[in-house]
């Protein structure tokens, strides 16, 4: 979850903040069961230190497949939109092929990534020779491109070779699993903020937001560590009112935060709240054995799918998930671990480049939600919430409109866009 805006969200879940720390990033509550050499590499990113420090060995091995994972969904995801565009005419008019133009002239997976997009991020088709369409497209473009990138680093760091930084280029970026091995509420001298400027902990930042000061000794430019400002961390169990190193929140509804390398910093921090690993381990068991895990009801761009994926197929449309008023629908997606790797990355300039190029976590004002609340997400890819300061939308720069996106069009044995619960894809005509 990223705190380029963070008042909105932290208000969610604490009331007690309003406005943003610029760049800071944090995630708001939000395996596969048989290896396919195409998709895992053999090698293990747990043995990689350059990036890897998970340092807990009962979830490591998850996060680390979790990672492989998200690299095969965001190759199958650049597939997919590269369908998309595919579609337009490349006159740069905007205009559909006349051969394209409707559902019926598409194939399936055509379609899914064209009609998806639109229901997840945002409207990209208004209709022949509308002027909009040519903005559209370009926001598709973006997004396909966002997703090269990410393509590319992860490959990078999966091979062992994450690229050279250079200013405004691609920072180092360090995984952990705890935030106690990043952070302290001392010094290297055994001083606590105060003890060590002699300023107060919190600070009151520009705009009335308080700012706590944590120790931080990874990824700075020297093994002395330096002091950097949060506004929330992982908590260590349910329950309000928590706060560790010192005076620094810790909210239950935290599943995953990057930090940028700001502040004096020279390498990104992603953590993986401790609180979560269960709840993740629990899913990944419950679904594989299941036969209902993602790498089940994936289908190769211009396949069906096969006769035991049919089955799995009337299973999860029968799940409590998709079945009645209270319907999870997506977010039965979103509880995959994988998921959230794929959001923080887009959080990351390691894997999307420097600059402003890192997603955001775009908020709904009425009432105050983000696009994890699947009415505030339907509002914000059809434009009528979530617009910037000028009035455009911004669908196309929520990250978990992205890492959704990535998800349905990897778990495609149904369609997903339609009321965002699954549908059959060989019945549904909508």
């Amino acid at each position: 979850m990223n705190l380029i805006s963070l008042s909105g969200w932290l208000a969610l879940w604490a009331g007690i903040f309003s406005a943003a720390l610029a760049a800071l990033a944090l995630e708001k509550e939000v395996s596969f069961n048989e290896t396919s050499a195409t998709l895992l590499s053999s090698r293990s990113i747990e043995k990689r230190e350059v990036f890897f420090g998970c340092s807990n060995s009962d979830f490591s091995g998850t996060l680390a497949q979790a990672i492989q994972d998200a690299s095969a969904i965001i190759s199958n995801m650049v597939a997919h939109l590269e369908l998309a565009i595919s579609l337009y005419n490349e006159d740069g008019s905007g205009n559909l092929k006349a051969s394209k133009a409707t559902r019926a002239q598409r194939t399936f997976d055509e379609h899914n990534a064209f009609a998806s997009y639109v229901m997840f991020i945002t409207k990209h088709y208004f209709g022949p020779d509308d002027p909009r369409n040519k903005n559209g497209l370009e926001k598709l473009k973006g997004t396909r491109d966002m997703a090269r990138t990410i393509q590319s680093q992860y490959a990078n760091y999966l091979a062992g070779r994450p690229v050279r930084w250079i200013r405004g280029g691609f920072p180092y970026i360090n995984i952990y699993c705890n935030d106690a091995d990043v952070y302290s509420e001392r010094d290297s001298a055994g001083l606590t903020y105060t003890e060590a400027t002699g300023k107060t902990n919190p600070s009151l930042a520009k705009g009335g937001t308080y700012v706590y000061w944590i120790f931080q000794t990874k990824g700075t430019p020297n093994k002395e560590g330096i002091w950097v400002p949060y506004q929330a961390i992982c908590a260590l169990q349910d329950g309000a009112d928590q706060t560790r190193f010192g005076p620094v929140p810790a909210l239950p509804g935290i599943k995953a935060y990057v930090y940028g390398a700001i502040y004096g910093l020279v390498q990104e921090t992603m953590v993986f709240c401790s609180l979560k690993f269960d709840k993740w381990t629990e899913v990944e068991t419950s679904r594989i054995g299941s036969g209902l895990h993602y790498r089940d009801l994936h289908v190769e761009i211009g396949s069906s799918p096969t006769t035991n994926q049919k089955s799995a197929i009337e299973k999860l449309l029968a799940q409590p998930d998709f079945i009645g008023k209270e319907g999870r629908g997506i977010k039965w997606l979103s509880d995959f671990l994988v998921s959230t790797v794929i959001h923080e990355s887009t959080h990351a300039e390691a894997f999307v480049g420097g600059g402003s190029k890192t997603l955001i976590d775009v908020k709904c004002t009425s009432p105050a939600q983000n696009s994890l609340n699947l009415a505030c997400m339907s509002r914000i890819a059809k434009g009528t919430d979530g617009l910037d300061k000028n009035g455009n939308t911004q669908g196309h720069k929520d990250a978990e409109a992205f890492a959704i996106y990535a998800m349905t069009m990897w778990v495609n044995t149904v369609y997903w866009y339609a009321g965002y619960s699954p549908k059959d894809r060989n019945t549904y005509k909508g």
